[in-house]
This record gives C-alpha cells, structure tokens and sequence, in this order.
C-alpha cells in the first residue's frame, strides 16, 4: 500500500452507516484510556524509583560521615594514650613532666596537620575579620606597629584551607 495514501477511518464508517461505528469510535478511546492507564504507572514507578535513590544516597551519605568520624577519633585516641601514660608515669622532675606534655602536643599537631589544619597567621599581621576576633586593643606606638595590626595573639586561631575552624583571638593595635 501506498504511503501517501491516507484514509480517514470515521469518514469511511460513516459513509458505509455501519452499525459498527460507535465501536470503532470507541476504539481510539480505550487505547487513549489504555495509554494514559501507561503513562500514569511509568510515572509513578519513576516516582517510586527516585525516592528509592534519594533514601540510597542519605544512608550512603550517613554511612561516609559516620566511617569518617571513626577514622579521625581512632587517631585522637594516640594523644589519649600519650596523656595516660603521662599520669601514670613516674615523674621525678617537671622537666620530665614537660618533654612528656610537649610530645603529647607534637603527637595532635601532626594529627591536626594530617587533616588539613592550619594555623591562622595573626601576629604582625593586618587585622582581618575573616580571621581574627579582636579581644583587645593597645595604642599602636605602645606596640611599635602600625594601626589596625594585630599586636598579640591571646588565642591562636585555626582553619582548614578558606574555612575557618577558630577565629584567632587578638590584641589590636589602634
């Protein structure tokens, strides 16, 4: 048959007055309902599936964050172990005491910079509200620095790559 060639399917049954037309007009009707019937369950199944990802990718995002505080506290729990055997040693001499204390603090530092924590840079330095918080002020020629530098630090302050951890606590110079 000849594409070209269209034949309108109610012109012909109307034209033969066949009792079969209200039939055949039912026809496109049902597989219009059958079609829709379709769409609506493709529809709800995608519906069903994303809400089905979304619950997948929160457990799997718990899961990460769960792991990675596990992994960062098992390493806090050397300096734990450096503190114990601090007390419980037998100190004879605060130098001792001390070396004991400073070891403790070179073991977190290391554990610190391992996850990419840095040291705010504050004193001599500009003061700057993204990384400072001024506690305090002195006059500048007291200091022997310029205005508005930071003259001493009370608390340092920490941050990891352009976030912020701690704001370093400073003395201003005004």
């Amino acid at each position: 048959m000849d594409e070209n060639v269209r034949v309108p399917v109610r012109a012909t049954t109307a034209a033969t007055g066949d009792a079969s037309s209200k039939s055949e007009s039912a026809i496109p009707e049902a597989v219009e309902a059958e079609s829709v019937a379709e769409w609506r369950d493709r529809a709800q199944r995608l519906q069903a599936e994303m809400e089905n990802f979304r619950k997948r990718q929160r457990r799997w995002a718990e899961e990460r964050v769960a792991e990675e505080r596990e992994r960062l506290l098992r390493t806090f729990l050397q300096v734990d172990d450096d503190l114990q055997r601090a007390l419980s040693a037998d100190v004879t001499s605060l130098e001792d005491l001390r070396q004991g204390v400073r070891l403790t603090r070179q073991t977190l530092r290391q554990i610190l910079a391992q996850e990419g924590v840095e040291l705010v840079e504050a004193e001599g330095q500009p003061f700057d509200t993204r990384w400072h918080q001024a506690v305090g002020s002195v006059s500048h020629r007291v200091a022997g620095v310029a205005p508005d530098t930071v003259a001493h630090v009370a608390q340092p302050g920490y941050r990891i790559g352009e976030r912020l951890l701690r704001p370093a606590r400073v003395i201003v110079a005004i």
